[in-house]
């Protein structure tokens, strides 16, 4: 189906979320978005519980019709095929600094493996995805990755096919009821061709809820817009 396929390719922004990029904040985390997470990595203290694919698709479809909003929700198992080949073609996109793939393809099959997803898109190219995994040993350790990645790989290319693409990456203030937000944005040129994006995330428990955005006319008030929509669906799973 069309929209599914859609709402596929819209999860490789899921997927890098999931391999960590990106800063840290937290309720022990220094309080510029600038600063590194490094001397503070906050631990997410939430009863662990990895919500139901089920209970993903439900809360996106509450909040979704809530709002008035039609995007389409696709559930974990429409999903898990294109996830799964997402997570192989990134194995095959050289990063340099070399660190920087390291950190992106870093125990990526098992995240893949362990994590009930679903998805909400937003528009043509915006989405928001969650992620729950089977223990928050994921979570920690992505902040962890998270803290590396903002002091090595802030610029770093991507080539595929004999395609460079040069990125810069910088964190972005933003806020949420999640008990760790992590917000960043990035400049990816290929070419002629200029593409900013925004990816805010909350992480409570083993969960990861994060909205992905493209070129958006207002940055700031998108990224206000995520901080509310994340903590909507938030609000929804703890009702479960």
């Amino acid at each position: 189906m069309k929209n599914t396929v859609k709402a596929g390719a819209l999860l490789v922004a899921g997927v890098i979320a999931l391999s960590g990029c990106g800063s840290s904040e937290g309720e022990q985390a220094p309080a510029a978005a600038e600063t590194t997470a490094a001397s503070a990595t906050p631990t997410p203290t939430a009863e662990a519980q990895q919500y139901s694919a089920a209970d993903l698709e439900t809360a996106l479809t509450a909040v979704r019709d809530e709002r008035g909003m039609t995007g389409l929700v696709v559930n974990d198992a429409s999903l898990r095929p294109q996830l799964e080949r997402t997570a192989d073609a990134l194995q095959n996109i050289v990063i340099t600094p070399e660190v920087c793939g390291d950190l992106v393809t870093n125990n990526l099959a098992e995240k893949v493996d362990s994590a009930n997803v679903a998805v909400m898109q937003l528009n043509q190219t915006d989405a928001v995805t969650i992620l729950s995994y089977e223990d928050a040993s994921f979570i920690e350790g992505q902040i962890e990755s998270n803290a590396k990645q903002v002091d090595q790989c802030a610029e770093f290319q991507m080539e595929v096919d004999g395609q460079v693409s040069s990125a810069t990456g910088k964190t972005v203030e933003a806020s949420t009821d999640a008990e760790t937000t992590e917000a960043y944005s990035s400049v990816v040129t290929t070419g002629a061709e200029v593409l900013e994006g925004y990816q805010i995330s909350g992480f409570s428990g083993t969960t990861n809820i994060s909205v992905s955005m493209t070129n958006p006319a207002d940055s700031d008030g998108a990224v206000a817009a995520a901080e509310e929509l994340i903590n909507e669906i938030l609000a929804e799973l703890e009702k479960k």
